[in-house]
């Protein structure tokens, strides 16, 4: 059987977890994108989100936010 190390810490895996972003191999320590500090992830993050703009309805979103604020402040 192959041994890996991890590309995080260098510890010696039998079986190490491979991170779907960057595919590097790690422990279970370090198996989650951000616990490698995985390069990728923040790529893959902005794409996605970027994509996506938020919808808002009339009369939801800052507008009511501000108005909320002013009216504290008018009391």
């Amino acid at each position: 059987m192959e041994e890996f190390d991890c590309a995080y810490c260098g510890e010696k895996q039998d079986l190490p977890f491979e991170c779907n972003y960057c595919k590097d191999k790690f422990c279970a320590e370090h198996r989650l994108p951000e616990a490698h500090r995985c390069v990728k992830l923040h790529q893959i993050r902005a794409k996605r989100f970027g994509q996506n703009s938020v919808k808002r309805d009339k009369g939801i979103g800052r507008q009511s936010i501000f108005k909320k604020v002013l009216n504290k402040f008018r009391d």
